[in-house]
This record gives C-alpha cells, sequence and structure tokens, in this order.
C-alpha cells in the first residue's frame, strides 16, 4: 500500500495554520514521548480546523486521533501509531530531533526490560540453584539405601538360542516395561554375564525373552549386589533405532538397587521418580 506523502510542505509552513500545527507536532515529539495535555491540546486544535482541506496532514492526523480516542483510552499500541503519525507529518527539516529523542526513549524501554528479563532469569537461576540443593540433600539421604544407573543393553542383533531374533522382540518393547535380569554362570565368555529379560505380559500371564545382556562393567556391580541379598529392578528407559536412517533397534535400560532395609513402598516411590525424569 502507498501511503500519501502528509509531511508539512514549505508552502503550507508559510501560512499560520502551517506554522502552529508544526509548532504543535514538534512540542508533542520533542521528548520522545506524549503526554496527555499534548494529545487533548492537538485534539482540539484538529477539530477546529478540520474543514481545512490545503493541509492534508490535519485530516491525516485527525482521522487517527479520532480512532485511537474513540473509547476514551489509548493504549500502548494506540500511541505508538499516533506518535510515528505525528512524526510523519514534521517535515524533514525539523524532524531530526524529534526521531532521535523517539529512539532514545524506545532504548531506555527497551533497556528496562531487558534489565527486568535479566532479574527474573537471576531469580530462575537462584530459586533452580535452592532446588537443586534441596534435592542432593534428598538424594543424599538416600543414596546408601537407593541407587541407580542407566546402561545400553548390549548383544542386540544376536538371535536368541530358540531362533527368535532379539531386534524382533526390542520392536515391541516400551519406555517403563519391567526387565528381568538372570545372571548367566554358564556363559564361557564372563562370570558375571547377566541376561536382560524382557517381560512380556498378556491374556495367558507372562513370559520372559531375552533382548541381550547387561553391560560387562554393570554386570559385575549387579552380580555382586544380587550376591549380598540387595533388591534390583530393572525397566527400559527408551528405545532407540528402527528408522531408516538407523534400522538396528537398540534399548537403554534403568537399574534400581535398594538395600534389603528399605520399606517397599520408598522403593516404589523412588522407581517411580527415576523413570520419570528418564523417559519424560
Amino acid at each position: 500500500m502507498i501511503m500519501k506523502k502528509v509531511a508539512l510542505t514549505a508552502q503550507q509552513l508559510d501560512s499560520p495554520t502551517g506554522q502552529e500545527l508544526l509548532r504543535l507536532t514538534t512540542q508533542a515529539a520533542s521528548d520522545g514521548k506524549l503526554d496527555l495535555r499534548e494529545i487533548k491540546e492537538l485534539r482540539r486544535w484538529l477539530r477546529d480546523n478540520q474543514n481545512n482541506a490545503s493541509i492534508p496532514a490535519i485530516t491525516y492526523l485527525n482521522d487517527i486521533m479520532t480512532r485511537v480516542a474513540a473509547d476514551g483510552v489509548i493504549d500502548r499500541d494506540e500511541l505508538i501509531e499516533l506518535h510515528l503519525a505525528i512524526e510523519r507529518v514534521i517535515p524533514t527539516t525539523h524532524r531530526a530531533d524529534a526521531k532521535q529523542a523517539r529512539k532514545v526513549r524506545e532504548s531506555a524501554a527497551r533497556e528496562r526490560v531487558r534489565e527486568k528479563q535479566r532479574a527474573e532469569k537471576a531469580l530462575e537461576k537462584a530459586q533452580l540453584r535452592d532446588d537443586r540443593q534441596n534435592q542432593r540433600a534428598e538424594e543424599e539421604k538416600i543414596r546408601n539405601r537407593l541407587q541407580h544407573d542407566f546402561a545400553k543393553v548390549s548383544g542386540v542383533t544376536f538371535p536368541n538360542s530358540n531362533g527368535v531374533e532379539r531386534q524382533s522382540i526390542i520392536r515391541n518393547c516400551r519406555s517403563g516395561d519391567r526387565l528381568i535380569l538372570q545372571h548367566d554362570p554358564d556363559n564361557p565368555y564372563s562370570d558375571y554375564a547377566t541376561k536382560m529379560m524382557w517381560e512380556k505380559r498378556g491374556i495367558f500371564g507372562r513370559s520372559f525373552h531375552q533382548i541381550g545382556n547387561a553391560p560387562e562393567y554393570l554386570a559385575e556391580r549387579l552380580c555382586a549386589a544380587s550376591w549380598t541379598g540387595k533388591q534390583i529392578d530393572a525397566f527400559v528407559a527408551n528405545t532407540t533405532g528402527g528408522t531408516r536412517d538407523k534400522p538396528t533397534r537398540g534399548v537403554n535400560f534403568v537399574v534400581i538397587i535398594s538395600e534389603n532395609e528399605v520399606p517397599d513402598a520408598e522403593r516404589q516411590r523412588y522407581i517411580k521418580q527415576v523413570l520419570a525424569n528418564r523417559t519424560s
């Protein structure tokens, strides 16, 4: 849309009306803001001179003033629109000071907003820091009673002894599914070999299907925990792959090790919290 030129011309400034409009507009825009007194004065003058067709700026400003003040309240966006309209009426030979004053005020306003945002961000950081400290303190209380670790199931590309491909089993795994750990003492490669068995629940009961093994570095720790009577719970954290770019499916899991004296309700709360943090 092409906007009409409404800036006061040299010919219009030769008239008393043009000179008065220049005075009112430059006065209103000189400090980069519009106050209520300036708006009322300009509005009265525009109404008194609205029939002057020789200066298009009068009709232009009067139309805008009438519209933005129609409901008796001029909001921030309307104030900006009016300010820019007044600035547009001022000839370029007189506009520099008004434009600079507006930019200075706008810059100051932006800086106030940034300062508020910085203060809010600092407060959020402080709150987050306090929350983390409280969380660490709480975790410290139960660290020796409840522990957890995350790992990736090993050997997911091998078939099981019954010929079923582990990849086909993993396709059905979902976050939160329970995994059963089975020590494999007859494994020729490791004394700590631990099978990862996916628990499938159906209308005919439960069945267990191997999806791989616990990684060796974790298997030794799991065996030691099991041999000392600790409670071990494992769950699928999430699955990976299964796409055209990465067809091989993988399973990340979480394992929770509990001391014997930990009440079941406390252990279940801990498991729920760990799973929520990992799978959300």
